[in-house]
Order: C-alpha cells, then structure tokens, then sequence
C-alpha cells in the first residue's frame, strides 16, 4: 500500500516552509541484517541532526522518513513526493539495501533527481557508497551541506562545477564525468542545531507504539584518545573535542518526551564526560527540566578510568549528579580480559581498574553493561570464554561480544589490513560477523566462541532471557557467514598455510600471509576463492529474500576483489 495508505490525509509532507518550496526528502532505511540495533527503534543522530538544520535554517521543506516510523519506504512513494534532491543515511550494513532502493529510483527517475548519501558508510567506504549516490557529503554535514545545496540549485554546469569543486568533502562528478573527492575538511567548531520532530512522519507519540523506542542524544563530539580500533577520527576528518550546549541537550531530550512520549535515550557521544564540567552542566540541566516529570532514562558510553577513582575520575558527587540527571546505564568498552590484547588496542586499562569502576557505579544505583572486542592478538578461545564469568563478577546485566574490525583511517587498519578476509559482504559487517583473521584461533573459531558468551550469559537469569532470544536470532541469521568461514578455513587458509596447526590448535603464520600478499599470482587466487566462497554461501541465502522494504536485496558482493 505504501506511506501515504498509512499516513492518510497527512500524507508523506511534513510540516514546513509554504507550499510552494523545494523538496528535500531524507530516507533512512534499517538494515535487513539483525544486529543489536534493530531490536530498538531509533533513528540515527546524524539524520536528524541535518534534516533539523535544513528545517530550521534553509529555504526547503524537509521531510525526514524513518521507516520503523512509517513502515516499508518505496522508491515509487519517495519519486511521487517530487523532491528537488533526496538524502540517504546509512550504516555498511544497510549498503545492499541502499543500493536496491536507489537502483530503481534512479530508474524511475531516469536519474534526473540527485542523490546525496552522508554518514558513516559514505565516508568510511566512499567507493562503495557511490555504487548508488551521485554526491556523497562526508564527515560532519552540518555546515558543508549548505554551499552543496547551492551548487546544485546553480543551472549553469560550468558554475555548478566550480561551487561542487569547494565543497568541503565532498564526492561528485566533475564535467569530464571523473569522480573527485575534496579535501581539507575542517572540524565543526560550534555544534549548532536542534532536533525537530514535526519533520519526521510517524514521530508523534512513537513512545506509545514502539516499547523499545528509544531517541539519541549528542552532548559532544570527538574523543581524547585513540584506541587502535576506533573509527571515530576517521569519521570527523580530523581529532578534537568539541562539545554542545547543554541547553540545546536539554531541549531535544523535552522535545522527545512531549511529542513522542519518549523518555528512553542513549548519548551517541565518542565519550561522554569527556569535559566534566560541561557533562555536570548538562545533567544538572536534564534534572532541573524534568523535576515534577517522568524522569528520563538516559544510556551513556565511557570509559572505565572516569569511574575507577583515580587521578581521571568522576568524583562520588559528580556520580551522583549523573544519576540525578538521569544517567541508568552506563556502557563500558571494557574490550578484552589479555592485557597484550588492551596493550595492542592501546586502550591504557586494566582489569582492576574495571572493577573500581562498576563499584562506583553500584553505590550510585546505575546500571552497567560491557562490550567487548574479540580477536586481537592477545585474545585466546579461553579468553574469550572467560567473558561471561568476569561479566557476573563486574555485575553487568548484559555483555556484547563484537568481533575485531578493522577500518579505514584507523591504526588498525595501517598495522593489519592483511588480516582482512577478502570479499567479505557488508550485510555482515554489523560487529557480530567475523570478517577478520585473529592470531590464536581460527575465524570460524573466534565467531562460534562469541556466541557461546553471548548465549550462555544471558541465559544464566530470567531476566537476561529477552537478550538471549535476541542473540539467538542474531546467531541463526549468521549461519551463512560461519558456513563461508569454514569453507575458506578448508580451502584457502589451512591449504595456503595461512594457518598453522600447533598441538591441536591453530596459529596465524602472519608472515607466510604477508609473502601472498607481495605475490601477484598468489593474491589473485586467495582473492577470488574468498569471494566466490562467500558469493556461493552467503549471496545463496539472500538471492530470493524479499527485506522488509519489499524489494530485492541487493546481488553479489560490494567491494569485493578479484
């Protein structure tokens, strides 16, 4: 039937300037793939952040479609509401979505109405993301997609072409049809905009229809250390930390409450507190605005040594204040239990320090939960066992074991791109699928182990059971990708002697796997059997599944090498 069946009068238009102005419609589209995110219903930051300053501060009128808001988004729809550009948001997992969809809006469009993609896909995987965007704005969009809307309102090409050529980061099509990248980003000094829901569809009163609803919010930017692993640089262009106001903090977490019955939030920062002062300021704030009110439940990410009680650390009172504030979940990125491992990720922590942390938590009545990075070359199958036991100790009421990724523009990526398995499809690239070799266990291995945590955790309690239901689901959806790990194990990594066997267990021979790589030949063989491999068990699963968008997940491999 499509939105406007289901929106009835109001249609797909949300409200905005008069009737006459230009279109921009936003599309945010969850991926097929389940992992952790899907289990909640939230949009991203980054989306409502730049469909709120469009609203706010352009002459457009902006729509912002979620589609766990107004259900399935089909091109046909987004092509009748007749905008002047369309915008795309999406994590590497939504790739073969985003690439459906805008395969056939192009073809309805005759590809006469642009696409603008943005986030971390684009800008992390621009190749990729070009597959189905003519522009991709990358890094902070903020500020940079105002001097792209007026190059592209220019209808003189030679004119266009040099107001495209000073957009800060962005991706386009010079007039020679060669694709060009800008660069020299520059950090967004002043984090300037407030969320706007009336642009969303479906947003009023969301909390009362969706019980896992849940909204970000943003009180800074950036972070102040630079773990092998995170992205996060990567993702801004440059370092630095950069906070925002605690009003405009305030007013999008009311904002939520009033008009969407949503009182459920996870702080998106890299690391929040990371200036105490301004996180004090914001939680004293958050408190002052909802006294009298339903208090909000506020999830946050930071580190164990703002809480362990040394030099670096929270005070008792500021603590406090967190929790007052709302703060009732605390996520630590405790990573792994092999200090060689913490030492490779350069995350400056230790397992005591973990413990001081989750007691000062306790004594303030907030809640913890952990996430962990397996596959680093400290990282045992013992280790990673030892998860679930060092989590009940830590009193975690939940723990999500990710896999080791490796991406661009990290340390990571510098030191051991080589350990990538090549042809790896994005569905999977969602922190549960193994898409790296680890030093002391086989993929397949590193990948069984995670789940047995999982799932022997949070099968311990009845009140884990929801997550361990989840988790389940997410294990029997990766089956493919276990099945394509084998068949390269038995194929490609024991025949190559990629792969040792050491008194029944298995060790990576980095050099040998360095010698393929310096061998033309060699690369080309170990290339093209990973890919066919996952082409053959992975791509088979998919070929016939209708996703949730009703079209066709997209075929074969993004990105894969031959």
């Amino acid at each position: 039937m499509g939105l406007h069946g289901r929106h009835g009068e109001e249609g797909l238009l949300a409200k905005g300037k008069e009737s006459g102005a230009k279109k921009i419609v936003m599309v945010e589209i969850s991926p097929t793939m389940p992992n952790l995110g899907r289990f909640i219903v939230t949009p991203t930051y980054g989306m409502l952040a730049v469909a709120s300053v469009l609203a706010e501060r352009s002459k457009y009128n902006v729509t912002l479609l979620y589609d766990r808001y107004v259900g399935k988004i089909i091109p046909e729809d987004v092509v009748a509401m007749d905008p002047f550009i369309v915008m795309a948001n999406g994590l590497t997992t939504a790739a073969p979505d985003l690439e459906a969809f805008f395969s056939r809006f192009h073809e309805l469009t005759d590809g006469k109405i642009p696409v603008v993609a943005g986030g971390e896909h684009a800008t992390m995987y621009p190749e990729e993301a070009l597959k189905y965007a003519d522009y991709l704005l990358m890094f902070e969009g903020d500020e940079t997609v105002f001097p792209l809307l007026e190059a592209l309102e220019e209808p003189d090409s030679s004119k266009r072409d040099s107001l495209l050529s000073r957009v800060p980061g962005l991706y386009y099509r010079d007039l020679s049809d060669t694709w060009r990248c800008n660069p020299d980003v520059p950090r967004v000094e002043k984090i300037n905009y407030r969320y706007n829901f009336e642009i969303m569809p479906g947003a009023k009163d969301a909390g009362k229809r969706f019980r896992a609803a849940r909204i970000p919010l943003q009180t800074s930017r950036g972070c102040k250390y630079s773990c092998s692993f995170c992205s996060w640089i990567s993702l801004y262009g440059k370092p630095g930390y950069r906070v925002r106001p605690p009003e405009d903090v305030v007013h999008d977490a009311v904002h939520a409450s009033e008009h969407m019955g949503i009182n459920d939030f996870f702080l998106c920062d890299n690391l929040f507190a990371g200036d105490e002062e301004h996180a004090s300021e914001v939680m004293n704030q958050m408190a002052v605005a909802f006294e009298g009110k339903r208090k909000p439940s506020i999830t946050c990410l930071m580190r164990a040594d703002q809480l362990s009680g040394g030099p670096s650390s929270l005070s008792e009172k500021k603590v406090a204040l967190l929790a007052r504030g709302g703060v009732s979940i605390v996520s630590f990125g405790l990573e792994s239990l092999s200090e060689r491992s913490l030492i490779q990720m350069r995350k400056q922590m230790t397992l005591d320090k973990y413990i001081a942390a989750s007691e000062m938590l306790r004594r303030h009545g907030i809640s913890m939960l952990g996430t962990f990075a397996s596959g680093f070359d400290g990282d045992t199958i013992d280790d990673i066992r030892s998860i679930a036991d060092f989590a009940e100790k830590m009193n975690l009421f939940t723990v999500q074991v990710y896999a080791r990724c490796i991406t661009p523009g990290t340390t990571d990526m510098i030191m051991s791109e080589h350990r990538i398995i090549p042809g790896h499809p994005n569905q999977y690239k969602n922190g549960h699928g193994v898409w790296i070799m680890p030093a002391l266990m086989l993929p397949s291995q590193l990948q069984e182990t995670m789940f047995e945590v999982a799932l022997k955790f949070h099968n311990r309690t009845r009140s884990r059971r929801p997550a361990h239901l989840i988790f389940s689901r997410i294990w029997t959806q990766l089956q493919p990708n276990l099945r394509a790990l084998k068949r390269i194990e038995s194929e490609v990594l024991l025949p190559m002697r990629i792969y040792k066997s050491i008194k029944q267990e298995f060790r990576i021979d980095d050099d040998r796997l360095l010698q393929i790589h310096d061998n033309k030949d060699l690369l080309h063989r170990y290339r093209k059997t990973c890919t066919r491999i996952f082409t053959e068990e992975v791509d088979a699963a998919f070929a016939t599944q209708q996703d949730q968008n009703g079209y066709p997940i997209a075929a074969g491999i993004p990105g894969a090498g031959a």
